[in-house]
């Protein structure tokens, strides 16, 4: 008996699940930037100094980077996510809500430490699934797609918590924040009600992703040197990203002298949908390079030279005397950072297929663990003064370093792009 052709749901399902994914990282990273963009109100309650808020904002990395050792082997065991995830996101959500609640400095600095555990399985889980149903030429593109939900929250957060903080209290963000983890659940258990996770019945044999051989250990990760090529791009560029999700409203009130209101949230609603542009921008070009002939691996390199372009232009910031000037290089730089992180985000599913969410989990504990150093680190570099020169030249010196290990290590003989 003839199979009927799948209807256009089905032919599409992957796309359907890359949208939850994009929901879920979307609520992963609004939570986690409600501290940063409240920043002032809070440090002025609970009177905190450059180096408190350097320990409250790397207080979620460390916890963060630390739960990555052991999630990715969980979730490469786990067959059936439907429950697990979304509990993950209640989890995360709830804690958001009991920060808000917060009336001293040690609970909320313990709050933020629960937030990293609960919110380490986001990426993990989201890199899997792409590589699951995904074929390798769309994988820089979904990347991108998921990921840009993380910039999104933070296009949203900063005007959500600045309108909640002069208007009424800051409190209040951090409520709304987690009470929006219950309303994804709908697409979620719609989507999944009837696919496996591991479904890619939808795609062509050429396109269907090839499966790891079953004599794939865990070990494999660790011997494989792509794996640690990734994760030292990833210790070059996610302190920028996490500078500019953490630090950067602090550091455009104090460099602009701008005070605490909607203008400041409009500058980064500017810079931050930039980040967003790059991860949907750097994925694109890179399926548009290889449906005209161009290799996948060549397609990733030239574009992550464009996104290394855009990022060193930090390293002018500290002749900037402007306002125009800080925006203008600050856009360059967050687009920079889009259009590397997606492409990077590809590069950890192509490692070792059987063990992607270690591989991500792992790539994850690596350079989170350096970035939560670097984060606190900025606290004590800007000093009372908030000098943020140093720390532009040490985030220009990192993206040169991550750019040189793109093109010195990710050789085609190191990783599997099927």
């Amino acid at each position: 008996m003839l199979q009927s052709e799948p209807c256009w749901y089905e032919r599409n399902w992957r796309w359907f699940v890359l949208g939850t994914l994009f929901l879920a990282t979307f609520l992963s990273y609004f939570d986690r930037q409600m501290l940063g963009a409240a920043m002032t109100p809070i440090s002025e309650e609970f009177r905190l100094t450059n180096e408190m808020k350097g320990n409250l904002l790397a207080a979620f990395l460390w916890t963060y980077a630390g739960a990555h050792l052991f999630v990715g082997l969980i979730l490469d065991r786990i067959r059936n996510l439907r429950w697990f995830f979304p509990a993950m996101v209640l989890a995360w959500s709830a804690t958001t809500v009991l920060a808000g609640l917060a009336t001293t400095y040690r609970q909320l600095l313990f709050m933020r430490c629960l937030l990293g555990v609960w919110e380490s399985v986001n990426f993990p889980i989201c890199i899997m699934l792409i590589a699951r149903i995904f074929p390798a030429r769309e994988r820089s593109l979904a990347s991108g797609i998921f990921a840009s939900g993380a910039f999104l929250a933070t296009l949203i957060a900063p005007k959500v918590v600045i309108y909640f903080s002069t208007h009424s209290d800051w409190r209040h963000s951090f409520v709304l924040a987690g009470l929006l983890g219950g309303a994804w659940l709908v697409p979620w258990l719609l989507i999944f009600r009837r696919r496996s996770m591991s479904d890619s019945s939808d795609l062509s044999d050429r396109d269907r992703p090839v499966l790891a051989s079953k004599s794939d250990t865990v070990l494999a990760v660790l011997r494989s040197p792509a794996f640690w090529a990734v994760a030292l791009i990833g210790i070059g560029i996610i302190p920028s990203l996490y500078f500019s999700t953490q630090w950067l409203p602090t550091c455009l009130e104090k460099s602009l002298k701008l005070t605490y209101g909607q203008k400041l949230g409009n500058y980064l609603l500017v810079i931050y949908l930039m980040q967003d542009a790059g991860l949907w921008i750097g994925g694109a070009a890179v399926l548009w390079l290889a449906k005209h002939g161009v290799t996948i691996l060549t397609a990733r390199k030239a574009v992550i030279v464009v996104g290394y372009l855009m990022m060193i232009s930090i390293a002018l910031l500290g002749r900037a005397e402007t306002a125009l000037a800080y925006i203008v290089v600050f856009c360059c730089f967050t687009f920079g950072i889009g259009v590397f992180l997606g492409n990077q985000h590809a590069f950890k599913q192509d490692v070792v297929k059987s063990h992607v969410a270690t591989v991500a989990a792992w790539v994850g504990f690596i350079e989170m663990m350096f970035t939560a150093f670097v984060v606190q680190r900025v606290g004590k570099m800007i000093g009372e003064q908030s000098d943020f020169d140093p720390v532009y030249l040490v985030l220009a010196g990192l993206t040169t370093f991550a750019l040189l290990v793109v093109l010195v290590l990710l050789r085609p003989k190191w990783l599997r792009i099927e």
